[in-house]
């Protein structure tokens, strides 16, 4: 029964996790700009169409690419049969499954707006999406590999430690983003905090510790083990919660050694 629920919280949040990264404003705009480039461009003989066809193409071609790179190549990252290459290696992987997906979909989705043979064909539109792809995916690599990924410690006691009630102490083990609180948990007990999530990650600054989901983070002294399921990562901390990895934040995790150390 456990694992059920752990599994139906991880979906849960996993699928709201998805839904807020594409429908966030700054995804909305890059899929509007990327299919009103593609449309006044008209690539692959699509300048052709009428503009209304032409639109409502890039429109569903663009957003198919956007949803299902983020999946495949994710899952790739995650994958445990992949865990044992290296984190860029696991991209590039899922970024080939997804320009042939995608190839075939795009080729398929072609041949409804199209009559004879001006569409690329397969072999032709994977040597033009496979390389796009990879570029990106590496890039992205890159870029996220630059960013420091374990929290600094710093001078003082943290301002969010202050918001918790004495009895609580000062040893925190995690924090959980509830609605619109966030809920603390220390060796003592727990507590919610009527505050932004972003808002409380900036107040533990001075302590050590990892984000594992967008929402959920751990300190360094409350990760306690980590297990999988149904091809989840499920951190377990100190106090025996058990906190499904998002796979954002999964590759980070990995390449500092944390899941090595835990498993």
């Amino acid at each position: 029964m456990l694992g059920r629920a752990v599994r139906n919280e991880a979906v849960h949040l996993t699928l709201r996790e998805m839904k807020d990264r594409f429908l966030a404003p700054h995804m909305l705009a890059i899929w509007v700009a990327a299919a009103g480039g593609a449309t006044l461009a008209g690539p692959f003989g699509t300048y052709d169409l009428p503009i209304l066809a032409r639109s409502i193409y890039w429109l569903c071609a663009v957003g198919l690419a956007m949803v299902l790179s983020g999946l495949i190549i994710s899952a790739a990252y995650d994958m445990p049969r992949l865990e044992r290459l290296p984190a860029m290696a696991r991209g590039i992987v899922g970024a080939l499954v997804f320009s042939a997906l995608y190839s075939i979909l795009l080729v398929g989705f072609g041949g409804a707006f199209f009559s004879g043979d001006g569409f690329p064909s397969f072999p032709l539109m994977f040597a033009y999406v496979t390389p796009i792809c990879i570029s990106i995916t590496v890039a992205i690599h890159l870029f996220h590999a630059n960013q420091p990924a374990q929290v600094v410690a710093a001078t003082g006691p943290p301002p969010f430690l202050k918001r918790l009630k004495p009895a609580l102490g000062t040893k925190l083990i995690r924090l959980s983003m509830q609605d619109h609180y966030v809920e603390a948990v220390t060796d003592q007990g727990s507590q919610l905090v009527l505050m932004r999530f972003a808002d409380a990650l900036a107040e533990v600054d001075g302590i050590p510790g990892w984000r594992i989901h967008r929402s959920h983070w751990v300190a360094e002294a409350g990760l306690s083990g980590l297990k999988r399921e149904a091809g989840k990562t499920i951190i377990i901390t100190a106090d025996a919660a058990e906190l499904p990895v998002s796979r954002t934040y999964l590759p980070r995790l990995r390449d500092a050694g944390v899941i090595r150390r835990l498993s």
